[in-house]
């Protein structure tokens, strides 16, 4: 079995929440002798066939019923706690794990509230009454190491124990609000340490279906297979109706934007200023381009084709002849045919500047259609001529060094001379999404690579 470690997903918030509970499930599996007591089967197992018990809903979170099982589990609690918590952070966290938890609890209750005693005797036994059974267990009083007619009619009915079904569930939320981050996993094949990255995607769909197969084999009876799916089918409703609502910011890098094509910052009105998606924001709505980011006045209509007046009653920038054609292209959107003017403009003409509205949007547009070796330029050159108005283009910048240039430190280094009056909360949004990834690569051992000169 390969396990998670780690992630790459931007995380917002330590993971407070998700080392709590792993304490947590460490000091019950502890307590209940190493999940050999006793107490484990009779006080803190979800048995079944013995009516609504809200408590056991509760208590069997934090069972565990051998070391490979609570090992396995908290790995796994641990790579999805980081992406769930890493939005939620622990104070909404926490309330939703236990939640869904024992909502798996209550699913689990009522879906074997069949397993009576009579239906044991019947279909597991053969027999038709207590004293028949009774008088087998006095012919093999050592049967099951059980010497009570109730201690294996339990047996008989079953139980669940465990966090694993929770544990699904994050699985599935992390697959609702990040497809394309990655888990790092780590294993043993064949004696030797195995580790390599797989998206979130892959990974959840790989143990979804395997899981499924397996529940089918056993005809969906209360097993573990079918225990994970009920915890899956719980998280990704929990996860679309968090995403439905505004209540989480995936950037839009949500599975439906993944799925539509859509995916990355490009459906944003705002997305020069490198915001994340706004809370409410509804991405299954066209853009029609009529709203307008209130700092720039910059919409995507501007973006992609038409021109943008100056604010205010200035008028409008003149432009030199020579730059018109490029100018031209940066307002029909042809941000690649206008890097490529500029360039052969800039071999028989080293001055040939553009304005600082259009050098902007030629190196906004450039990150639109990931051209980042070009868009690095002119966002060198805005930072270089402009001293007023640069966070934008400074976390920008960041965010290439982080994702496109392996340099971590550099990036972090360039937004901490950012200052807080010069930003938006947007911006201020979008640095931390910055500073979270690039913290995380340090602590992963990247190392900063070479500038490239």
């Amino acid at each position: 079995m390969f396990v998670p470690i780690n992630t790459d997903a931007p995380l917002y918030h330590f993971p407070r929440g998700t080392i709590f509970l792993i304490i947590a499930n460490v000091l019950c599996f502890v307590y209940t002798g190493f999940g050999t007591s006793d107490s484990v089967e009779s006080f803190w197992m979800l048995q079944y066939g013995n009516g609504i018990n809200p408590l056991e809903w509760l208590t069997s979170m934090f069972a565990h019923a051998g070391f490979s099982h609570l090992i396995g589990n908290m790995f796994f609690l641990w790579g999805f706690g980081l992406v769930v918590e890493g939005k939620l952070g622990w104070k909404r966290f926490l309330p939703l794990y236990l939640i869904m938890g024992m909502i798996d609890g209550g699913l689990c209750d009522v879906l074997t509230l069949y397993r009576t005693d009579e239906w044991a005797l019947h279909h597991v036994f053969g027999v038709e009454s207590r004293e028949e059974l009774a008088a087998v267990l006095e012919l093999d009083q050592d049967h099951f190491g059980l010497t009570t007619v109730d201690d294996l009619l339990q047996l008989a009915k079953g139980g669940c124990l465990g966090s694993s079904s929770v544990v699904f569930a994050l699985m599935a939320i992390s697959l609702i609000w990040a497809p394309k981050n990655e888990m790092h996993l780590v294993g043993i094949v064949f004696l030797s340490a195995v580790s390599f990255d797989i998206t979130i995607m892959y990974f959840a769909l790989f143990y979804f279906v395997m899981n499924f197969g397996l529940a089918f084999l056993e005809g969906f009876g209360p097993e573990s297979s079918t225990l994970h799916l009920l915890g899956v089918f719980q998280g990704l409703v929990v996860g679309t109706i968090y995403y439905a609502r505004g209540w989480v910011d995936c950037e839009n890098w949500d599975l439906f934007a993944v799925i539509a094509g859509t995916h990355g910052r490009k459906r944003d009105e705002d997305w020069e200023l490198g915001a994340h998606a706004k809370v409410g924001k509804d991405y299954s709505k066209p853009d029609t381009g009529e709203t307008t980011d209130p700092e720039t006045s910059l919409s995507p209509r501007a973006l992609a084709g038409g021109n943008r007046q100056p604010p205010g009653d200035a008028p409008p920038v003149e432009v030199p002849k020579k730059l018109r054609p490029i100018v031209t292209r940066i307002d029909a959107g042809d941000f690649i045919g206008a890097a490529e003017l500029l360039f052969e403009l800039r071999l028989k003409d080293s001055k040939s500047f553009l304005d600082r509205d259009h050098l902007r949007r030629l190196a906004i547009g450039l990150l639109l259609v990931e051209a980042h070796d070009d868009a690095e330029i002119y966002v060198d050159e805005y930072l270089e001529r402009f001293a007023e108005e640069t966070a934008w283009a400074k976390i920008r910048k960041a965010e290439i060094l982080v994702d496109h240039r392996q340099r971590p430190a550099a990036a972090l280094e360039l937004l901490k001379t950012i200052k807080s009056s010069e930003v938006s909360e947007q911006q201020k949004s979008m640095a931390r999404a910055i500073a979270a990834k690039a913290t995380q690569q340090i602590r992963s051992g990247v190392e900063d690579a070479e500038p490239e000169w």
